[in-house]
């Protein structure tokens, strides 16, 4: 198959899109097991134990992210010129950090198969705490 293949463009956007989906579906699912289990339970603090690790793990992700992905939230890539000139930021110290970033960018990528699902989660939360409640 050719690289630009829009039939393996399509399958593997909606890979990533199921994985994405399943990923969101076992947040959620877990999300809802802890909010029960504290109803269940009659111990508010476990669903605030839990909500307040999913907050703190999207937290941490979300500064995973922008740090792996060169300092950026976009797929803008630093030149030589952006980056900080003198102080600890040597010639090759700027070599080393474009030279890595592609392999960085790609590991943030991955990232967002973790980081996404998360989001929906606590939103999906949110919106049923505030509007459904």
């Amino acid at each position: 198959m050719k690289k630009n293949d829009p039939n393996s463009r399509h399958k593997k956007n909606a890979k990533k899109l199921l994985i994405l989906f399943v990923n969101s579906v076992l947040f959620f699912a877990l999300y809802r097991l802890i909010v029960e289990l504290g109803e269940r339970l009659q111990n508010p603090m476990i669903y605030y134990i839990g909500s307040s690790i999913y907050m703190a793990a999207t937290a941490v992700l979300i500064i995973a992210y922008f740090i792996l992905n060169g300092g950026t939230f976009g797929k803008y890539n630093p030149t030589w010129d952006d980056l900080p000139d003198g102080g600890r930021w040597t010639k090759e110290r700027k070599a080393e950090f474009l030279r890595r970033l592609p392999e960085r960018q790609a590991k943030a990528k991955q990232l967002l198969y973790i980081l996404l699902p998360l989001i929906v989660t606590l939103f999906l939360s949110y919106f049923e705490l505030f509007l459904l409640a």
